[in-house]
């Protein structure tokens, strides 16, 4: 009993000066973090994780290899809507955009919610030309915020299996309105799948719905772990309202 009490303090001790070496280093870092660390990387900070904190860390860098992924797949199937193809490979415009922190170096979208990107993307009205980068400008914020803009996670850190569960929905939402959203000739603003011409094609599909299972596994994840309940919702083509994060 002696033994597990003074275990517990060693535990407690060591995750505390982790978190102060952490922090430390943080405030000396001018390069703020996109996504979570790999968990595979031997270092430090693995002491001040637990086994939940390093799955955390691996279905955000999961989700976000596949919104990358997307980004990458509708830039092939839509190239001439790409903001800046005259100055950089499609690569190269990717991992530009992925290598920022969500929302920055695009004034245009710094006074709208994620909810109000991804309509922006699908909106007739809209003249930026380039409708993909606000469409996953907006899943980007919208992912991000289901884990509290953290890209760290360890012992005190928490996110909420409810804002996981709500973003899965989101993107579900998403995924109709970019299969759906048409102008007024009847054409789609984003090609993604295959059209009624064209030979089979369910990939972007089948890449959604990776995202929506990563989200929604977590969500189960953390809810088992706080013992709290995820409040479900059935979303319907007719009604679809973005669910708040």
């Amino acid at each position: 009993m002696v033994k597990g009490y003074w275990m517990r303090r060693y535990k407690v001790l060591i995750v505390v000066f982790v978190c102060s070496c952490l922090f430390s280093c943080t405030n000396s870092q001018t390069k703020q973090k996109v996504v979570a660390a790999d968990p595979n990387d031997d270092n430090v900070s693995r002491l001040a994780k637990s086994n939940i904190d390093e799955v955390i860390e691996l279905q955000q860098r999961t989700v976000m290899d596949h919104l990358k992924l997307l980004m990458t797949k509708l830039y092939k199937r839509n190239p001439s809507a790409r903001h800046d193809k005259e100055q950089r490979s499609l690569e190269d415009s990717v991992e530009l955009f992925f290598s920022k922190p969500a929302g920055s170096d695009y004034p245009q979208f710094n006074d709208l919610t994620s909810t109000d990107l991804v309509h922006l993307a699908l909106d007739p009205e809209y003249q930026g030309g380039d409708r993909v980068l606000p469409f996953i400008s907006g899943l980007r914020a919208m992912l991000m915020a289901s884990y509290n803009n953290h890209t760290d996670f360890y012992y005190l850190t928490s996110i909420d299996e409810q804002k996981l569960y709500n973003s899965a929905r989101n993107i579900e939402i998403a995924a109709w309105l970019l299969a759906e959203s048409r102008n007024e000739n009847g054409e789609l603003f984003l090609l993604s799948d295959s059209l009624d011409n064209e030979r089979r094609n369910l990939s972007y599909q089948r890449l959604l719905g990776q995202m929506i299972a990563t989200q929604d596994n977590l969500a189960v994840i953390i809810s088992h772990k706080n013992g709290r309940l995820i409040k479900t919702v059935v979303i319907r083509a007719a009604t679809l309202m973005f669910l708040p994060i």
